[in-house]
């Protein structure tokens, strides 16, 4: 069954509606009026997610209000009950999507935020990232809020005892706790990682011949739980677990380097075609661990350029290289960066032009 989707425009964007149907949705559009209680009567009570524009006071309605502050109507009428869904910002307004991108978590009210023209670009993965959302929101409720069975996590393993004590306080909401997952265990390096970062920890380059049977030999260590659908993730301390267990007791994964790691794995996994990852310029050891915040390169963090802001505890501290810093990336993440580290860049910089 096609899930049902609010779409809330002024100007009563026949296409993009039509867009949206084309994805497989069940689509109502809405035109908002001065008065916004006519909402609740618009609202189906099998309505799975609301698409809002930003600007809505420009339609024949006379609507006096935007999306953020329909958004905080549905959020506050839904705070403490199940009936709450996914709120996607959708705007051709650039300035404001790059506003509430910056820190969703903060705003209370929409799960993501894109522009109509990454919308047009790339319409599957809006569908796809649309989908896992709503799903989360299924999953919690199914599971009541026990966040344990959402992640299913292996309680054979430690979850850090923050995370379990975080979601706790979040009660039954279901917006929160599902931005919670997503923005603050699912995305970021820490409890999880990405198929860069597992690349960057076990030294094989993705465009290994045998990449695909490396991931199959380790498919154990996959994530499962909300938001897999739309992001792979592997569990970091089952990788560790595995390596250990399957590839070597007594050589530690993070103490050897790329060649070092491959080799084993080659041995163990009579896997030939596996491909060692290589450093870049300006870095010094092959020991990976992370990725370059930019260019998502293979970086050991001693290389890389710590990017400063608040981490949550179980969370992996962020890096940029200094290949990405010279090649001008250091000013996209300029209050990030410490004093002491644009001097060293700068200093690099100075050398390099000297030497020509």
């Amino acid at each position: 069954m096609a899930y049902k989707i609010l779409y809330i425009d002024d100007l009563e964007t026949k296409s993009r509606e039509k867009d949206i149907e084309n994805l497989g949705y069940e689509v109502k559009l809405y035109n908002p009026t001065s008065d916004i209680t006519d909402l609740f009567d618009t609202l189906e009570s099998d309505t799975k997610a609301c698409v809002l524009d930003y600007r809505l006071t420009k339609g024949k309605n006379n609507a006096c209000f935007d999306a953020p502050t329909i958004a905080q109507t549905l959020r506050t009428k839904h705070k403490n009950d199940l009936k709450d869904f996914p709120l996607i910002l959708m705007s051709n307004e650039t300035i404001k999507v790059k506003e509430f991108d910056k820190d969703l978590t903060s705003q209370d009210l929409f799960d993501f935020v894109l522009t109509k023209e990454e919308f047009s670009k790339d319409m599957p993965n809006f569908k796809n990232k649309l989908d896992s959302f709503i799903k989360s929101y299924e999953t919690i409720k199914f599971n009541k809020f026990n966040l344990v069975k959402i992640i299913e996590f292996d309680e054979e393993y430690t979850l850090h005892s923050r995370i379990k004590s975080d979601a706790a306080n979040i009660g039954k909401n279901l917006f929160t706790l599902s931005s919670f997952v997503y923005y603050d265990i699912v995305r970021p390096i820490g409890v999880m990682i990405g198929e860069d970062v597992l690349s960057a920890r076990l030294g094989v380059s993705q465009k290994s011949e045998d990449w695909s049977k490396l991931l199959e030999a380790i498919k154990s260590t996959v994530y499962t739980g909300v938001f897999s659908d739309y992001h792979t993730r592997w569990w970091a301390v089952k990788v560790n677990k595995w390596w250990k267990e399957t590839i070597s007791t007594e050589e530690i994964l993070r103490s050897l380097n790329a060649d070092e790691r491959v080799e084993l794995l080659k041995s163990k996994l009579k896997l030939k075609n596996l491909k060692a990852l290589t450093k870049t310029k300006h870095s010094l050891s092959s020991n990976f661990w992370t990725i370059c915040k930019h260019s998502k390169q293979p970086l050991d963090p001693f290389d890389g350029i710590e990017l400063l802001k608040d981490y949550l505890p179980w969370q992996e501290k962020e890096y940029l290289s200094i290949d990405s810093a010279l090649a001008g990336k250091m000013d996209e993440h300029k209050n990030q960066i410490s004093n002491i580290d644009k001097k060293v860049i700068r200093d690099i910089v100075k050398k390099e032009r000297k030497n020509g």
